[in-house]
């Protein structure tokens, strides 16, 4: 295990930066949410603690690179729009965010992730460049 490492803040701080519920977050690395509840609340911990720091890492890496990608696509329909509101579509369910991205499909990537991300390019956006960002699924 890395050392020093707190096991249940990290793993409850990486899951709610990520926007994710434990329901989902313990989905996506194979364990039932009750189990992810215990670790959080350090009743007991992870087998391989590292796997699943590396997990939800590269949750975050997937998201950085949405993110990548949404804030190019706004800035790309401001400049093309000449108009500071772009409107910008996320995904309401799993379902429809794995049609969508076949990558998100094979990791089992929760739409949250692209929601997170949707909401920070939309902040960016508004602070770094004046423009708005609609939300929309």
């Amino acid at each position: 295990m890395r050392s020093d490492l707190n096991i249940s803040l990290t793993l409850r701080s990486y899951r709610e930066a990520l926007g994710l519920t434990q329901d989902e977050a313990s989905r996506y690395v194979g364990v039932k949410q009750a189990t992810w509840s215990r670790w959080e609340g350090g009743k007991s911990h992870p087998q391989d603690p590292n796997g699943v720091i590396d997990d939800l890492e590269d949750i975050m890496n997937f998201r950085d690179e949405i993110l990548d990608e949404l804030c190019e696509v706004v800035e790309h329909k401001s400049a093309v729009l000449g108009d500071p509101t772009v409107t910008l579509v996320t995904y309401p369910t799993d379902e429809a965010f794995h049609a969508a991205n076949p990558r998100a499909r094979e990791k089992n990537i929760p739409s949250a992730i692209h929601r997170s991300a949707a909401a920070i390019c939309a902040h960016l956006a508004s602070e770094d460049r004046g423009i708005t960002v609609r939300l929309v699924e």
